[in-house]
């Protein structure tokens, strides 16, 4: 089921949720809406759904028109972040109750009903606990159930809000593997929406990238990463250290930082503030003749094969920078409490004085 929503306007009295969107879902993928608190993501999901009509525009299921379409129509699995079992239902009768409320006529027999539950509780690996009550399972295990019951009518979309958002951190990436696993048994068309930058990026097909009613960008999780198509976009995806000086055409100074640059032209002179990502630096004990950026080990942190460092920069810049090393970089590096070590950056992205964004540049 391939899905198409064609300039939709919704407005929540004088507020505008979404203005003028359009999206394309192939069949068959699993979309990413994300984007902060008040993007309009989850107004977009429950347009799709058909839990709100939009003021204008069009939303179509394999070029079928479905805007005026009641929800219970549309064929559409929804999956709530804050899973909505009823307390009082076994598992299994969770999972079977959407199939039970099927008008007589289509409701299909007890033994069939069974087979349906047994199938989709081995899906989601949770035919152990059939018998089980919610508040005897997990969140982890609590949000499987929510699923198998979103599937139990056969969708042919499945919608998912925030679907991991009231978890901890490690069951979230666990699930979010087996999301991506599952998706690739059923293959049903899907759109999630997440605020976590690293779940889209590891569970998406496609990123929609939204801020303020509006798309900023759509792409494959290394395009829009890579290839950031806003200044928003490019700040929202993961931590970024925002370096202000002034450029003359050659050489970027801040302070007593000095940054030597080639733009070919692409950046006029004047201010220019540079984007590093932390893991697009190294660190050295001495400066190179084409980068002088003084910098003083403020705090550190180790989480697997990543050090963490925060470095404040000497006689030069404001705040504090991240760099993230690899612990035999860090090792070999060993430095002193009191010792400047020099900032390297590999690659850095120009943002013109207008706000835009300029070419990606090294150090030359």
């Amino acid at each position: 089921m391939s899905i198409r929503v064609d300039g939709i306007r919704k407005t929540f009295g004088g507020f505008a949720a979404l203005d003028d969107i359009s999206l394309n879902v192939p069949q068959g993928e699993l979309v990413g809406l994300l984007g902060p608190s008040g993007s309009g993501k989850t107004t977009l999901l429950r347009i799709i759904a058909g839990l709100e009509k939009p003021d204008r525009g069009r939303v179509l299921f394999n070029e079928r028109d479905v805007t005026t379409l009641d929800v219970r129509r549309r064929k559409v699995g929804f999956v709530f972040q804050q899973y909505a079992l009823f307390r009082h239902l076994t598992v299994a009768d969770n999972v079977a109750f959407g199939l039970r409320m099927l008008p007589r006529g289509e409701r299909p027999g007890r033994d069939a009903v069974r087979a349906r539950v047994r199938e989709l509780l081995e899906l989601v690996q949770m035919d152990t606990m059939a018998g089980r009550y919610p508040a005897q399972l997990s969140g982890g295990q609590k949000q499987r159930v929510a699923l198998a019951r979103a599937l139990a009518l056969e969708p042919e979309v499945l919608l998912l809000d925030e679907p991991f958002g009231a978890l901890d951190a490690k069951v979230r990436k666990e699930l979010r593997r087996w999301l991506r696993h599952l998706h690739e048994q059923i293959s049903v068309t899907s759109i999630f929406v997440t605020h976590d930058q690293e779940e889209a990026m590891e569970v998406s097909d496609q990123v929609v990238v939204m801020s303020q009613g509006h798309i900023e960008q759509i792409g494959s999780p290394l395009t829009v990463y890579e290839q950031p198509a806003s200044r928003f976009v490019f700040d929202f995806l993961g931590h970024i250290n925002a370096l202000e000086g002034l450029y003359d055409g050659a050489v970027w100074q801040s302070g007593e930082a000095r940054l030597r640059l080639d733009t070919h032209g692409a950046c006029p002179d004047g201010a220019l503030t540079l984007y590093l990502r932390p893991h697009e630096a190294t660190l050295a004990k001495a400066p190179v003749e084409h980068a002088h950026l003084p910098v003083k080990l403020a705090a550190r942190s180790v989480f697997g094969g990543t050090v963490t460092l925060e470095l404040e920069p000497r006689g030069w810049g404001a705040g504090v920078l991240e760099v993230e090393l690899d612990r035999d970089t860090w090792a070999a590096l060993a430095p002193g409490r009191d010792d400047t070590l020099y900032l390297l950056p590999r690659s850095l992205q120009t943002v013109t004085c207008d706000g835009d964004l300029g070419p990606r540049v090294a150090p030359a």
